[in-house]
């Protein structure tokens, strides 16, 4: 069973179940010729910033290495760098939370998504267009564009009993090249 204790945990599990992401690295404050290399090595029109030890931390966009380095004063020990998925917005199918619970029985599926171009991991919570908590054999998760994608990717890679944020597109993206893209896993915090 898997278990994340924070974002940062979050991060190397995906890499040890060779998960697709969008390129991504946590790095000390103070490694400055990390981060200058990750942005050599992944050229984006776009970067995101973050927290790895809480959640809704400290959050910015930013456009190259310079840009990044002017926001470290906001990160007291380490910063998350990854791609951002912004420029692939219009793309999007299906964005979400979602948990499959394995039972003795019939799987229960809880999902919280959306399939609008402006959806994120942030904002699915406030106005989602589907909230369900329901059979696996419900014909209404089913209906959902995208929905198939995502379950073949969890049962591929066994992310049951574990909240998987997640976006499927109609492009191959990531660092695997997939229609599914994790951003992250909880389980616990």
């Amino acid at each position: 069973m898997i278990k994340i204790k924070d974002k940062k945990d979050s991060i190397n599990k995906m890499k040890e179940l060779r998960l697709n992401y969008f390129p991504l690295e946590v790095f000390d404050v103070s490694d400055t010729d990390g981060m200058k290399m990750f942005f050599e090595n992944y050229p984006s029109e776009e970067y995101v910033m973050r927290s790895p030890n809480k959640t809704n931390g400290n959050f910015f966009y930013v456009k190259n290495y310079e840009e990044a380095l002017g926001k470290l004063q906001y990160f007291s020990s380490e910063v998350t760098i990854d791609v951002s998925y912004r420029p692939y917005k219009e793309d999007i199918i299906l964005v979400g939370d979602i948990k499959v619970h394995r039972g003795l029985g019939v799987d229960i599926v809880d999902l919280t998504a959306r399939t609008d171009s402006e959806a994120t991991q942030r904002n699915i919570y406030e106005n989602p267009e589907y909230n369900l908590h329901t059979s696996i054999e419900d014909n209404k998760l089913w209906d959902i564009p995208g929905f198939s994608k995502i379950m073949r990717y969890i049962s591929d890679h066994e992310l049951y009993d574990v909240i998987v944020e997640f976006s499927v597109y109609d492009c191959k993206i990531g660092i695997n090249k997939e229609n599914v893209v994790i951003s992250e896993l909880r389980t616990g915090y």
